[in-house]
């Protein structure tokens, strides 16, 4: 497949190695241009999963561009970007969507699709989310985090000729994939164990197993949790698991040595994905009336923690 991947992220690195090991043409774009030259010179630097030697890199040869206009047309675009660029990066990639190629919309935040909407026909998106983790080590290079499945659906909950194929393509490539009836609700399931885990474990800089460690985290995480699923009942989500204690305890244990996406980007000064994760669940609580007062602090703390940089003598 003609596959373009629009973030050159973590995870859009990651994925991109493996569809590209597998024999798929892939484009990938990002507004970095340190990335994208990282990329076109010597392609995607890959690191296994338990390698800590910085020269066992594999590199992958890509296509890179910071510019979506570039690319004529593909069989598939996946939005692999921070949820607040959602709109300029669709924007640049509207014009290859289309019955034939679909939009796969994978990302960790709530009301992306809302947005992406707005800019191209829904019966062309796709929505997906991954357990797969990964950390960017600089230019073009990730080290990849450790297995985890990826979930993708249409978004009506049919299971369909394209959203086969996809999963097909992911799967050959060691991308391990399956589809879902019922994406939307566990998309939520996802955003609401992970607001838990990225904004604290931004808060107290610990990798993600520490939380766990201390009852004093582990009970402020069960806060989240409880907040979270009452907004989404109230918001009338079928959150798929009912034991959300239990996928915490065990993402927070697969990715025990990691740093979550959100420690990452504090660690290298650049914005939060906050407001797509915790600031939503408070957006969708003040519809029906709901306090969260918890999420609420969250976000406040993030925020404060974005602005207030070494070396800053104001917020």
């Amino acid at each position: 497949m003609k596959i373009v991947i629009v973030g050159g992220g973590a995870i859009g690195k990651l994925f991109g190695s493996f569809l590209a090991k597998g024999g798929n043409e892939i484009s990938l774009i990002d507004v970095d241009q340190e990335v994208v030259g990282a990329m076109q010179s010597g392609g995607i630097g890959v690191m296994a999963h338990g390698e800590d030697d910085p020269d066992a890199v594999t590199l992958v040869p890509v296509t890179a561009m910071s510019d979506g206009t570039e690319v004529k047309e593909c069989d598939l675009v996946l939005l692999m970007v921070k949820s607040f660029s959602t709109r300029l990066a669709t924007q640049g990639i509207a014009h290859l969507i289309s019955p034939t190629c679909p939009l796969l919309v994978v990302q960790t935040g709530l009301g992306n699709v809302e947005i992406i909407r707005q800019i191209v026909p829904i019966e062309h998106v796709l929505v997906g989310f991954t357990f797969m983790s990964g950390t960017s080590l600089g230019g073009s290079t990730v080290r990849h985090g450790g297995p985890g499945k990826t979930y993708i659906g249409e978004l009506n909950g049919e299971l369909t000729p394209r959203l086969e194929k996809i999963c097909r393509v992911f799967s050959d490539c060691g991308i391990k994939t399956q589809m879902a009836r019922r994406v939307i609700g566990r998309l939520w399931c996802k955003v609401i164990i992970y607001s838990a885990i990225n904004p604290l474990s931004a808060l107290l800089k610990v990798p993600n197993g520490c939380l766990t460690t201390r009852m004093e985290s582990i009970t402020l995480m069960k806060r989240l949790l409880d907040e979270g699923r009452r907004v989404a009942e109230a918001c009338g989500i079928d959150l798929v698991y009912t034991d959300l204690y239990e996928l915490l305890f065990d993402a927070c244990q697969r990715s025990s040595n990691n740093l979550s996406s959100m420690l990452q980007d504090i660690l290298n000064e650049r914005p939060t994905e906050i407001d797509a994760q915790n600031g939503a669940i408070c957006r969708y609580a003040e519809g029906h009336g709901l306090a969260v007062p918890t999420h609420q602090t969250i976000v406040e703390l993030i925020k404060l923690l974005e602005k207030w940089r070494p070396g800053l003598e104001q917020l």
